[in-house]
């Protein structure tokens, strides 16, 4: 094995407990108010939301890179909360469209507040690296997203297109 390949190889390695670190952390309950916890995943639908009012459910599911199914459970655990209100398109009776309440604003800000700490402080980590070295991290990893795309199309053949 070459030098090349022992860097990727140790590359997805490292890729492979980020991505297990990060499962971890979106089941990991986040507290919003006195009694009232989300998971990580829930904020960031209510994030997604947030940033994308009155999206449909489709275009949401395609932002966070889940199945229009997952989507439409996850909205609708989250309604019944009282996070989310859907609401007909005016133009299309079958589509649904997204909009956070007040709680969902509420949780929304909270969230903001605490990634904003974050980012900084990754972008704080990251000063170090050039221009270029960051576009070419970002670059790479845009070939493992799509190769994980074509190994998800390739395991569940249809049901990718649901996204």
């Amino acid at each position: 094995m070459n030098s090349k390949e022992e860097t990727i190889q140790h590359m997805t390695g490292r890729l492979l407990r980020i991505i297990n670190k990060h499962y971890r952390i979106e089941e990991l309950p986040i507290p919003i108010s006195e009694g009232v916890e989300v998971t990580a995943r829930e904020i960031h639908c209510l994030q997604t939301i947030g940033q994308n009012e009155g999206a449909n459910l489709k275009s949401i599911a395609s932002i966070l890179g889940v199945s229009k199914s997952a989507i439409s459970q996850m909205v609708g655990k989250l309604e019944k909360r009282g996070f989310v209100r859907k609401d007909r398109a005016p133009d299309n009776d079958k589509e649904l469209l997204a909009f956070l309440t007040e709680s969902g604003w509420d949780a929304f800000k909270i969230h903001q507040e605490f990634h904003e700490r974050h980012m900084n402080n990754l972008l704080s980590r990251l000063e170090e690296f050039s221009d270029p070295q960051i576009a070419t991290a970002s670059a790479i990893m845009a070939v493992v997203e799509t190769v994980v795309d074509e190994r998800m199309a390739e395991l569940f053949g249809e049901k990718l297109n649901d996204t």
